[in-house]
């Protein structure tokens, strides 16, 4: 008896990693009211809140710096928004470049970061379309 329930315990306890699988959580909702699109982005690229942006990926394959930040609201034209985008708990520098064709999509803005020696580094960044 004792054997068959320690056996049905190691049992359950194996089948709960593979029932609950990995979950990759979705990004959170960005609390800007003002800001038609806005997104907070770790320096791994990976989007941690969101208002109206689609995704963020790596610009053309760089490995360091370079991201494309896709607004997913059709009805915005980044032509003629102002775009503001800073740095989160770093000291560096960032370039944000609206309306550009990002990886070969549009909608899409261009961030480039650099640390404070501008030498291209990954730090996480906030980037609002107002």
């Amino acid at each position: 008896m004792r054997t068959r329930i320690i056996a049905l315990v190691v049992a359950a306890v194996a089948s709960v990693s593979v029932v609950a699988g990995t979950a990759s959580a979705a990004p959170a909702d960005l609390n800007a009211p003002y800001a038609r699109a806005a997104a907070r982005v770790a320096a791994n690229g990976t989007l941690l809140a969101t208002k109206n942006v689609a995704s963020v990926e790596r610009f053309n394959g760089q490995p360091t710096g370079y991201y494309c930040v896709r607004v997913s609201d059709a009805t915005i034209d980044l032509r003629n928004a102002a775009v503001v985008a800073t740095v989160n708990n770093f000291r560096a520098m960032i370039t944000a470049i609206p309306n550009s064709n990002c990886n070969g999509q549009t909608r899409t803005i261009t961030v480039v970061t650099s640390n404070y020696n501008n030498d291209l580094a990954d730090v996480p960044f906030t980037v609002a379309v107002l």
